[in-house]
């Protein structure tokens, strides 16, 4: 019916979808800036298929909770809103990184600090790592990344900003944005970060509002209905 107020649980829909679309990070270098794309400097997150081949994790590292002989990777480069996103430049390899049988449960780790084009403030990347972690008990990745590639950084909202140090500073920031506008976001307690993970925190806490206010309202509603009924 037109005119008809949309339900909260709509709103909440339509905001949850809105965030995706913003959150969704695609990795478009150059390209992206030249097309008018917004486009991100950060670390992306990855897991490796039976072939070696990186598939785009759909897991943050802090909650992914690997099996042994997994393989997995983190790349540093320049990421927009496409999907195309930037992996690890080599194909990974179990085998090749913890040998065909490990001592010990394993998974394989992959750092792919980028190229000079993706550094930022002509920063010099190391060169690219591959470790082959043991796996104690249902660690997570971030737990078995901080044993191997300290320290880390992360941003006040939890967006993991460096690893192994690199790079020392900014986190998530906008491709473009200078340098002084990054100073001072770091200035006021930012760290760095801009853009992407801005925007996922405040929806948060939109959604997060709009999900209480529904639930009040079905509670007040079937209320209402017992009531009625009596």
């Amino acid at each position: 019916m037109s005119g008809r107020r949309l339900a909260p649980a709509g709103l909440v829909a339509c905001l949850a979808a809105l965030l995706i679309s913003w959150a969704a990070p695609g990795a478009a270098h150059a390209a992206a800036v030249a097309d008018g794309e917004t486009a991100y400097r950060y670390w992306s997150f990855w897991t490796g298929d039976a072939d070696g081949a990186w598939v785009y994790a759909d897991e943050g590292p802090g909650t992914l909770r690997p099996a042994a002989g997994d393989l997995v990777g983190f790349r540093f480069g320049v990421s927009g809103e496409r999907d195309d996103r930037t992996a690890p430049r080599d194909a990974g390899d179990f085998a090749a990184i913890c040998g065909a049988e490990p001592a010990e449960p394993s998974v394989a780790l992959v750092l792919d600090f980028g190229t000079a084009a993706d550094a930022p403030g002509g920063a010099t990347p190391p060169e690219r790592r591959a470790e082959c972690v043991p796996l104690p008990g249902r660690a997570t990745v971030a737990e078995l990344l901080a044993e191997v590639a300290p320290p880390l950084r992360y941003d006040q909202a939890g967006l993991l900003c460096g690893i192994a140090g690199y790079p020392e500073r900014g986190c998530g920031e906008e491709v473009g944005a200078t340098d002084e506008a990054n100073e001072a976001n770091e200035a006021a307690g930012g760290g760095g970060s801009v853009g992407v993970p801005l925007l996922v925190g405040v929806g948060a806490v939109a959604l997060l509002g709009l999900a209480g206010w529904a639930r009040a309202r079905r509670r007040r509603s079937s209320a209402e209905t017992d009531d009625r009924d009596r």
